[in-house]
């Protein structure tokens, strides 16, 4: 049987003594190693497409103001009826790309409609009659507004002479088969599309280039 040495058994004694301190170290090193999280990363928001801004409308060249005397002859026509004709006959005018529109808040007679103008230095003043569609003439006598009609009268800025002028007729735009039904608040639908027709003239009479949109 071989001897051992004291050197060999020191030599093999100290190879077992690296081996596990080797292996304490490795055990110790891995398990102080953290191990990484995976970043996520946020996928970016699509930037949402803005909506075309509207179309401003073109500065105006043109500025009407409306009026209409109410109370002439037609005390017994509804003031709907006349509001109702100033308002189609306003927005009308204001579809046009360079006019600007607006009413009066007061009843304007002739000759306020003239002075009116001759102190304005821009805007024409267009004003406006219901005039009774009668052989007599006398409204008082039916209050109704389906016998009236719709004059128009355009007076210059600066001078009140008269630019146009014409009349405008419900009768026109009626079906004597088919009545549509009209609100108090819209006041006559009949009449509500003669005050565009009117309003149509003086535009054409501009030469303000839009084209008939009446029914």
């Amino acid at each position: 049987m071989p001897q051992h040495t004291p050197i060999r058994s020191v030599v093999y004694l100290t190879l077992c003594v690296a081996v596990v301190v080797v292996c304490a170290l490795t055990i110790i090193a891995q398990s102080g190693r953290r191990v990484r999280k995976p970043v996520l990363v946020a996928a970016p928001t699509p930037e949402a497409t803005p909506a075309p801004a509207p179309t401003p409308k073109p500065k105006p060249t043109f500025k009407f103001i409306l009026g209409l005397d109410k109370y002439e002859d037609f005390s017994r026509v509804s003031l709907n009826v006349f509001s109702g004709v100033l308002q189609n006959c306003a927005s009308r005018l204001d579809e046009a790309p360079f006019v600007e529109a607006e009413i009066s808040t007061h009843d304007m007679s002739r000759a306020d409609a003239t002075r009116q103008a001759k102190e304005e230095k821009e805007a024409y003043i267009v004003w406006l009659q219901l005039r009774p569609n009668t052989f007599t003439g006398n409204s008082n006598i039916y209050g109704n507004p389906n016998d009236v009609y719709i004059s128009y009268t355009v007076l210059a800025p600066g001078t009140g002479k008269q630019a146009t002028s014409g009349n405008t007729y419900p009768e026109a735009y009626r079906n004597k088969r088919v009545r549509i039904p009209t609100t108090p608040n819209d006041g006559d639908y009949y009449l509500n599309q003669a005050a565009r027709a009117a309003a149509e003239r003086i535009l054409a009479h501009f030469n303000l280039g839009v084209r008939n949109t009446t029914p």
